[in-house]
């Protein structure tokens, strides 16, 4: 039963939906293409010219506030300075303070603030701003107070308030070195927003910030902003790193701020207003959309000046094409437009051509039925009629060399008898099918799938025989490499059936009990497999060292950092990779059962490197350390497992190992012929380099 669609079927009713477009929307259509992209591009030039901006202020906001924060830094250095030259003085030394008091008061008036002096539970002495109605300093600073005497180095302290009657400031203190004294030196705020604002360009607002988050000073030097605290959400992004860019709220203003920590805890934040940025960037967009709407009009009012004028001469061609239709005739019309009038000729001459087409429409028929392959049309007597591009790629010869040759010409000698099998197919209405090969331009020869069949004119007469032929290469060379993969399968299978067998009989000879024989058989089982997986995942073409080393010792390790490799990225080859698999199981084993990963913090270090013997020849050394675990000691008796890491590894490598048990960790080393293990590309770059060795040791 048939789906109908408003009382069509569903073909009928999707094609009714895609209706032909007049030219005029067509053309109107092309305008706006031509449109779009220089419209996309200015978007796309608009996105990344605000990108490039915001950038440029992120750059320029960072070294602003390093720049400010560098001037900042300076300003307290000179304190200490100050400081730290007055914390020398014979007098303070001496405990004569009138007199220090005398020599503090010259060396405030050289610089901003004031200087004071304190002792270790922060009591003043004296100040040099006067008479102080506090005769201790504020509690928050005792303790850095007792730091400073502790580590004998300056310290800044954070904003505070001296007296609830005094102005808020910030004390750079040093410490008296041989006495118990601490000196303070005053930053008041006011000052330092000259700092402040001598950098800060128009436009911008930076902000100096203490280590609690408040506000010491702005570049606006507005007073009420003076031990504001920053926002805890603002506090934690300022946390984050030394440096960094975020938006915020700059006096209820989105903004843009880069700030930069100094050495003392306190924080520079630069800020710019998101409308001070982006206020050009919008005066420039405006008058881009301006300049678009202007030219979108302008190109539509000539796309439809061009439109009228292709349309009437379009329908000059729409009633030669009516006329065609309709089994009639047509002369060639003038047109001013070259094209057209190349396509009305085009059309007359096709409407004349009409009654000799039937043979060419046959053959493209033909081609259009078994279009995708190699298609060529054939006459009776053996010559090329027709050739199309999957031909030219397939065989080598061009349409303009094909047409007319011989088809014996791509038939091998051997193969000839086909020619007599496809014309009596084709005499007696038949296709035929048939795998054989051809010859190509320079002489190769390409395996290849035809299907001939007839070609017929109106009369029913056999006038051509239409060959397509598909390159079957590819499928004949993939069956022949299944072939070798299934012969080389069942040849693998059969070693490895064998190989099972003699561990499991060696394995039963150390077994006291069916248990210890099916853990022991079934953990050396898994070992090989996890060897093979390598392989399979390779093709069976090796399998790195590091990658070798790390599948066998996964089961055993649950921290990854209790193993260590390093060496060079070197390819094994199959036989190897089985043969150093079973040592490293056996290895792996010994330490998760005796050695380093039997017990949290032990290690296990594999080690590889590529040397050279006297004659030259590459070899590869490996060692497998274990430290960190209980103490080594000499073992009483050797099993299957010390048979497979000291004679089974020597015998199928024709490797020399060494085993070492020192009380600190287990140790095995072997060496061996790097032909013996390493696939070929591997073991040319091992010569290259011992043949290096060899000759750096005769110079």
């Amino acid at each position: 039963m048939s789906v109908t669609v408003f009382g069509k079927e569903p073909w009928e009713a999707l094609r009714s939906l895609c209706r032909p477009v007049p030219l005029r929307v067509a053309l109107a259509l092309m305008a706006l293409g031509v449109l779009l992209p220089s419209i996309i591009f200015f978007v796309l030039e608009y996105r990344t010219a605000m990108g490039d901006k915001k950038s440029d202020i992120r750059a320029f906001g960072a070294l602003l506030s390093r720049a400010i924060g560098d001037d900042i830094h300076r300003e307290v250095a000179i304190k200490r300075a100050q400081l730290s030259a007055l914390a020398t003085s014979p007098e303070l030394r001496s405990d004569d303070l009138s007199a220090f008091q005398e020599q503090a008061t010259k060396a405030a008036q050289s610089f901003s603030g004031w200087i004071t002096l304190l002792t270790a539970d922060g009591q003043i002495l004296f100040s040099t701003q006067g008479s102080s109605t506090s005769s201790t300093h504020p509690a928050q600073n005792l303790s850095l107070i007792r730091d400073v005497l502790r580590s004998g180095h300056c310290r800044t302290s954070n904003l505070y308030r001296p007296a609830p009657s005094e102005h808020l400031t910030v004390s750079v203190l040093c410490p008296a070195h041989g006495t118990s004294y601490v000196l303070a030196g005053s930053l008041p705020p006011d000052y330092l927003c000259t700092v402040v604002r001598k950098e800060t360009p128009p436009g911008w607002l930076t902000t100096l910030i203490d280590g609690d988050g408040h506000a010491v000073a702005r570049s606006d030097c507005a007073t009420s902003v003076v031990d504001m605290r920053v926002s805890p959400m603002a506090r934690e992004r300022l946390a984050r790193a030394d440096d960094g860019w975020m938006t915020l709220s700059l006096d209820d203003t989105e903004a843009y701020g880069a700030w930069h920590h100094l050495a003392n805890g306190w924080t520079v934040l630069a800020a710019v207003p998101r409308a001070t940025m982006e206020g050009p960037m919008r005066r420039w967009r405006t008058q881009i959309l301006w300049s678009l709407l202007v030219f979108s009009g302008l190109a539509f009012i000539s796309a439809a000046l061009v439109g009228e004028w292709i349309i009437r001469s379009i329908k000059s061609l729409s009633r030669a094409a009516a006329e065609i239709g309709a089994g009639r005739t047509v002369e060639p019309s003038r047109s001013s437009i070259a094209e057209v009038g190349a396509v009305s000729a085009a059309l007359a001459q096709a409407s004349q051509d009409r009654a000799r087409s039937e043979i060419a429409n046959a053959h493209l028929a033909a081609l259009v039925t078994y279009s995708g392959d190699a298609i060529m049309s054939v006459s009776l007597d053996g010559a090329i009629l027709s050739w199309n591009s999957a031909a030219e790629q397939l065989y080598g010869f061009t349409a303009a060399e094909a047409i007319g040759r011989q088809q014996a010409d791509l038939i091998p000698a051997h193969r000839l008898k086909e020619l007599d099998e496809k014309l009596a197919a084709a005499r007696a209405g038949r296709s035929l099918r048939l795998e054989t090969v051809r010859r190509r331009k320079d002489g190769s020869l390409v395996e290849v799938s035809l299907d001939a069949g007839p070609i017929r004119n109106a009369e029913g007469e056999l006038v051509g025989i239409s060959v397509i032929a598909h390159d079957i290469s590819q499928r004949k060379r993939n069956e022949e490499h299944m072939e070798f993969v299934m012969r080389e399968l069942s040849h693998r299978t059969k070693n490895l059936i064998t190989v099972i067998i003699a561990m499991a009989r060696r394995t039963a000879r150390q077994s006291g009990d069916f248990h210890y024989f099916e853990e022991k058989f079934t953990g050396r089982l898994h070992g090989l497999a996890r060897s093979h997986d390598l392989l399979v995942q390779t093709d069976w073409m090796g399998a790195s060292i590091d990658e070798l080393v790390r599948s066998q010792l996964s089961p055993f390790i649950t921290d990854p950092a209790s193993l260590q490799t390093s060496g060079p990225e070197l390819l094994l080859r199959p036989e190897a990779v089985q043969n150093l698999g079973f040592a490293l199981h056996e290895l792996a084993t010994n330490a998760n059962k005796f050695g380093a990963l039997c017990q949290p913090g032990g290690q296990v270090e594999f080690r590889w490197e590529v040397t050279a013997n006297g004659n030259g020849e590459p070899r590869i050394r490996m060692q497998w350390s274990e430290t960190g675990g209980p103490e080594v000691a000499q073992p009483t008796r050797s099993g299957f497992g010390s048979t497979v890491i000291q004679k089974l590894t020597e015998a199928s490598l024709n490797a020399r190992v060494t085993t070492t048990f020192e009380r600190a960790g287990f140790r095995w080393e072997v060496d061996m012929p790097a032909n013996e293990i390493l696939s070929e590309g591997d073991v040319a770059v091992s010569g290259l380099l011992a043949t290096a060795a060899s000759m750096q040791r005769m110079h």
